[in-house]
């Protein structure tokens, strides 16, 4: 599948992936610069992991976001939206889902929106208010649990794998010490990342219905 980004960008083209996860965009990013092409990856959100790379020839001075940003008013619980678009939404038509205010901000390709139709989800496009500003730091995230390797992927938008090379590494700092992928953050826990930067728990929210836990965060890059 890569390669065939990559032959049709050789080619002349520029060219737009679905939503891929955070592994295999870096991946694709290292080809397209080594194949000398252009290479950028939206997501729509700020801290979004999931996203959709454009990749263009040397001659194309700038390509688009080819993403859209969905409100989706809803009192469900961040599981059940998340089965839902499973269930009736192709994977790649679909990014990241984000709480917020009474709702959920949902990044998609527009080929998604007659699926979200036909599924019965109420959606219409964010409007500026609703929007994460990319200078904004604070986010309401759900994760499956405390660990440090899965808030710490989470929080800074990348791969669960990508962070854990990290933590192995000796690049991740909790309480003063170098932190196991299997230490618990707590409320009020200051986590620093070699080369990514600083994630606060502001807040513990929570559990969900299904056990998953609500976390508020705050991220500087």
């Amino acid at each position: 599948m890569l390669e065939a980004y990559i032959g049709k960008a050789r080619g002349g083209r520029v060219v737009q992936t679905l939503f891929l996860e955070a592994e295999v965009l870096e991946e694709l990013r290292r080809r397209a610069q080594a194949e000398g092409l252009g290479f950028q990856a939206f997501g729509g959100l700020p801290l979004a992991l999931r996203r959709v790379a454009v990749l263009y020839p040397p001659q194309v001075p700038e390509v688009s976001d080819p993403t859209v940003v969905l409100y989706l008013p809803s009192l469900e619980e961040a599981e059940a939206m998340e089965a839902r678009l499973r269930a009736g939404v192709e994977p790649g038509l679909v990014g990241d889902l984000e709480p917020t205010e009474g709702g959920f901000l949902l990044a998609v390709l527009p080929k998604a929106l007659p699926a979200l139709q036909a599924l019965g989800v109420e959606a219409r496009p964010a409007s500026p208010d609703q929007l994460p500003q990319a200078h904004e730091r604070v986010r309401s995230v759900v994760v499956p649990s405390l660990r440090v390797d899965v808030v710490g992927a989470r929080g800074f938008g990348v791969s669960r794998s990508y962070f854990a090379q990290g933590v192995r590494a000796g690049k991740v700092r909790l309480r003063g010490r170098v932190a196991l992928a299997k230490d618990e953050l707590q409320e009020g826990d200051l986590m620093l990342a070699e080369g990514l930067g600083s994630l606060l728990v502001r807040r513990v929210l929570g559990q969900t219905k299904r056990g998953n836990v609500k976390l508020e965060l705050e991220v500087k890059r």
